[in-house]
């Protein structure tokens, strides 16, 4: 019985992020509502890694959420990003979708390549 209890506070302790935001905060629209998920998918020109992210909303019980601002330090990409998708807005901070709307259950998806892949983390946003 001692390590059921064990197991069940050590999942909730060291992995909080795994748990969806609905689950946590069921009326309410939180910074964990915003995941983000990022992997390498190949090579660029010249053998530069790609890397793929997706931005998914969980924050299922609000209209959407819209001017979604990412901590993004330094970023940067040896390919084009479409910058209505995602783009800098200093030099610690970018903006996704353009700040338009981001429906509950949309992703947005974007490729960006470089040496090494970047911390994508924080997110600041409204509710609708």
């Amino acid at each position: 019985m001692a390590k059921t209890y064990i197991s069940i506070i050590t999942m909730f302790v060291i992995s909080p992020f795994t748990i969806s935001c609905w689950v946590i905060y069921p009326e309410r629209c939180k910074p964990g509502c915003i995941e983000i998920y990022q992997w390498a998918s190949g090579f660029a020109s010249l053998h530069i890694p790609k890397y793929t992210v997706q931005v998914a909303n969980e924050a299922w019980r609000v209209k959407g959420v819209y001017d979604v601002r990412i901590s993004c330090p330094a970023f940067a990409s040896t390919t084009l990003i479409n910058p209505k998708v995602f783009r800098r807005l200093d030099m610690a901070n970018c903006l996704l979708n353009d700040g338009g709307i981001i429906f509950p259950g949309q992703v947005i998806t974007f490729e960006y390549s470089n040496i090494l892949p970047f911390p994508l983390l924080g997110t600041n946003f409204k509710c609708v």
